[in-house]
């Protein structure tokens, strides 16, 4: 996911790692023993670059062993496109948000 540089969602997720500073009206929390639920803010974006953006994530499903568990997941999941409030929710796994953080983090 990390290497999709040229997604809007990456971009945005990537911008609101870095700010590392929540607003009411983005950010991420723990949804399950698996998963955080992510909402950012897309005002400003083209609907079309949006879905896009979730079409490219969303594909492409692999298999995660995470805690002797098997997940089945894509690089996002449970994706919620709300375009009255403008805001994107989607589940990413734990272990791969933590690692995509570290990558944006240590970018220089």
């Amino acid at each position: 996911m990390y290497l999709k540089s040229d997604n809007i969602i990456v971009g945005l997720l990537k911008n609101m790692i870095r700010k590392n500073t929540f607003y009411h009206s983005e950010g991420f929390k723990v949804f399950d023993n698996f998963f955080f639920v992510v909402e950012l803010d897309v005002s400003g974006f083209e609907e079309e670059l949006i879905l896009n953006g979730i079409e490219d994530l969303s594909s492409n499903s692999k298999w995660y062993k995470i805690n002797g568990a098997n997940i089945l997941s894509a690089d996002i999941t449970a994706v919620r496109l709300n375009c009255t409030v403008e805001k994107l929710k989607f589940h990413i796994i734990k272990q791969k948000l933590i690692e995509f953080r570290d990558l944006v983090l240590g970018e220089k």
